[in-house]
């Protein structure tokens, strides 16, 4: 009889023990997650030798670049965050063919401040082939909006022209 019930309580125990080891466990893996999010690096140019803004190619050139603003979508998540999609298309109405271009996604908010910033390279990234003189692509911008960050804090979004390279 009191076996039985030692071998109750030993079960419990043992169970107990279990589900703590898991809840630690998954809290582990939780704030792993979290530390490596956090330490991602945000989005480094990977093109080499990009002319920016400065360089006096690329402000001469820069004009010739038109970034026109189609669509702007909100994509919430099962988490409570948002994603929000800056759609563009691009027009080389320069001379010169563009072997690789870089944006900058911006989230501006209500006090014209930029929340978050975010590279896209669309050209070699997105596309392999240059963009010759005269010609357009459509380009998409993703921007992760921050963990307190709501759609009615963010005044606007806009993409910027933030590199060139020429073929």
């Amino acid at each position: 009889m009191f076996e039985n019930e030692n071998g109750k309580i030993v079960e419990q125990e043992r169970s107990r023990a279990l589900l703590w080891v898991g809840a630690a466990g998954a809290l582990a893996i939780a704030v792993l997650l979290l530390v490596l999010i956090k330490a991602k690096p945000e989005n480094a140019p990977v093109v080499e030798d990009v002319l920016r803004a400065g360089a006096q190619e690329f402000e001469a050139y820069k004009g010739k670049v038109e970034l026109e603003i189609l669509d702007k979508v909100v994509h919430p998540n099962m988490l409570g965050l948002a994603q929000y999609e800056v759609r563009a298309r691009v027009h080389n109405r320069g001379d010169r063919t563009l072997s690789a271009i870089e944006l900058t996604g911006l989230m501006i908010g209500l006090d014209d401040k930029t929340i978050k910033q975010i590279t896209s390279i669309p050209i070699p990234r997105g596309r392999q082939e240059p963009l010759p003189p005269g010609d357009s692509i459509p380009v998409s911008v993703k921007i992760e909006a921050p963990a307190k960050i709501t759609e009615d804090m963010i005044k606007d979004l806009a993409i910027e022209l933030r590199g060139l390279k020429f073929q």
